[in-house]
């Protein structure tokens, strides 16, 4: 495989998972597709690495959809449809995906951290949201595809802070996030948090 400056045992820190293995299937999710395009890199090669991404990242966008349709179901099972859809729509998506990215670090240790003129990881969504489904992926991969571990390293890093509280979660404790303050850090309208039963 191309050797890329990717900061594998900062981003290894930062995932915070004991006796992670997969280096492997981590270089290649933490790879910016953007940095395939040289001319040391045979196109064979630039070819292989973005399937092996892409299929990574779809991969991990799926099992955080069942994570976060399990833990909204576990934690308020009165939600209906609509509500589980909306939630859906409101965390499962790149802007989302593209701040737990930036709040893992991800940017600091892809194989972009150092390039010169590059974007701030907030205009570049698809880049950022992309690479954190990567990252959840090989996390499943690398438990031995242990769904309960997965959903316990995204609940209590991500999913928890976001909707903890709107939904009715015990475990969740105050001094995160608010849901208010995610909308509005992803752009969205603040007014539209509230899902909560009326009584």
């Amino acid at each position: 495989m191309v050797k890329l400056d990717i900061k594998l045992e900062e981003a290894k820190q930062a995932i915070g998972i004991s006796d992670f293995k997969s280096d492997r299937l981590l270089t290649i999710a933490l790879t910016d597709l953007k940095d395939l395009d040289r001319p040391e890199i045979s196109q064979v090669e630039q070819e292989s690495l973005g399937r092996s991404y892409r299929r990574l990242a779809f991969l991990g966008d799926s099992l955080f959809d069942a994570v976060l349709a399990n833990y909204l179901y576990k934690v308020n099972s009165a939600l209906t449809k609509e509500d589980l859809h909306n939630w859906r729509k409101k965390v499962a998506c790149r802007k989302s995906f593209t701040k737990f990215a930036i709040d893992l670090g991800l940017p600091d240790y892809s194989s972009s951290w150092n390039r010169e003129k590059r974007k701030p990881p907030e205009e570049e969504a698809g880049v950022w949201g992309e690479m954190f489904e990567a990252v959840v992926a090989v996390i499943f991969i690398d438990r031995n595809r242990d769904f309960q571990v997965l959903s316990t390293w995204l609940c209590d890093r991500f999913i928890r802070n976001v909707v903890g509280a709107s939904v009715g979660d015990p475990d969740y404790e105050d001094g995160t996030i608010t849901e208010a303050g995610y909308l509005e850090i992803i752009g969205l309208d603040s007014s539209l948090y509230l899902l909560k039963d009326s009584d």
